[in-house]
């Protein structure tokens, strides 16, 4: 086998006659590493792209990439400890559903843009956007990470917009609906109704409250936890609220506090941590037993399609159309940042309305000269 050398590359000459270039070169780690072509161009081309990684200090061992995404996402969660375990459930739904089926025994190094397009055409023909956005962000989260931990030089997750979801605007109802909502609910659970389209309450809050977290004589409820069913076992743990500022305190409208007291009545023997919403049992209240009586009660109210959630986004709506602030509609919330809290911004009609009533009487009003005039 003849061997001839060039700066950095040798040709091999087999014995069928076919050629062979080995590009050598060292890692930063002191290793070396070869790689062959099949011709002197593509040889030199390599050669240049380990020379311009290396400038930049983006040279990485090819044989570190091999791990499979499959493999390696396991290592990614196994090394964020601070997820939530709602959060990880999550994330292991969308692998396990979205990811590792088509692109799982790929290795790292393998995954270029063209194969996470692909991925991603071939999911939306079979998901929604809105699913297959989580699902990119992800997938480049993790591939992220494999970049910083030196096992591929770049992110292929580089297709614009591709993790932006573009929600379809929440059902609002006004205060008379979820008035109507609450009476068809179950009397035990009415008051969840009140606490999430008049609070602004998620479900995991509501289901998380205990008798402690109502303060009556202030007319205030504590949100200081929530109550989550995590995986498909439906295992319920208390978790911390979803942000630091989900820990609040908030002022109960009157009403609010009126039925709390009337519910708190019906729960003579219930100690400081007795949950204020259970099941048959006295235990949590399951969320699929909650499903079914939100089903027959929305369907029941005239609103069959109304999803719990959009109480919340209910509540916000009111607070903003009564002139809160961005900072009081985050307090409110109990959002991270002010950037959520703005959507609840939007003009309503009744709040148009009433500001144009406002700016008429301004407009219509005599000069003050004429008013004194009028007066004499």
């Amino acid at each position: 086998m003849a061997r001839t050398k060039y700066a950095g590359i040798e040709r091999r000459v087999l014995a069928s006659g076919a050629e062979r270039f080995d590009v050598r070169y060292r890692l930063p780690s002191g290793k070396s590493r070869t790689k062959t072509t099949t011709t002197i161009t593509a040889a030199r081309e390599f050669q240049a792209t380990v020379l311009a990684q290396r400038a930049r200090g983006g040279l990485v061992d090819p044989k570190a990439g091999r791990v499979t995404l499959a493999d390696y996402s396991e290592r990614w969660l196994d090394g964020k400890p601070e997820l939530r375990a709602s959060t990880v459930d999550m994330y292991r739904g969308i692998l396990r559903l979205h990811l590792l089926p088509e692109l799982g025994r790929v290795q790292l190094s393998r995954l270029d843009v063209a194969t996470v397009r692909s991925w991603r055409a071939d999911r939306l023909r079979h998901v929604g956007p809105g699913t297959v956005a989580k699902s990119y962000r992800v997938l480049r989260a993790i591939l992220n990470t494999a970049v910083a931990d030196g096992l591929i030089v770049t992110n292929p997750c580089q297709i614009n917009g591709a993790g932006q979801e573009h929600h379809e605007e929440r059902s609002v109802v006004g205060p008379a609906e979820v008035w109507a909502l609450a009476d068809e609910v179950d009397p035990r659970w009415r008051c969840m109704v009140l606490l999430a389209g008049f609070c602004g309450l998620r479900l995991g809050e509501v289901l998380g409250l205990a008798v402690r977290h109502v303060d009556l004589l202030h007319g205030t409820v504590t949100v200081e936890r929530q109550l989550q069913e995590i995986g498909r076992s439906g295992s319920q743990v208390f978790a911390e609220p979803k942000s630091k500022r989900g820990r609040r305190a908030l002022v109960l409208p009157a009403a609010v506090a009126k039925e709390l007291r009337q519910h708190l009545e019906q729960m003579p023997d219930a100690g400081s941590d007795s949950l204020l919403f259970t099941g048959a049992q006295g235990g949590p209240l399951r969320r699929y037993r909650w499903n079914q009586e939100w089903t027959r009660a929305r369907t029941a109210a005239g609103h069959p399609t109304l999803r719990f959630h959009d109480l919340r986004h209910s509540a916000m709506t009111l607070f903003a159309a009564t002139g809160a602030t961005i900072a009081e509609l985050q307090a409110q919330a109990g959002h991270a940042s002010s950037a959520a809290a703005m959507r609840y911004q939007h003009a309503t009609h009744d709040r148009a309305v009433a500001l144009a009533e406002l700016v008429d009487r301004v407009i219509t009003a005599p000069p003050e000269g004429e008013r004194a005039m009028d007066a004499r």
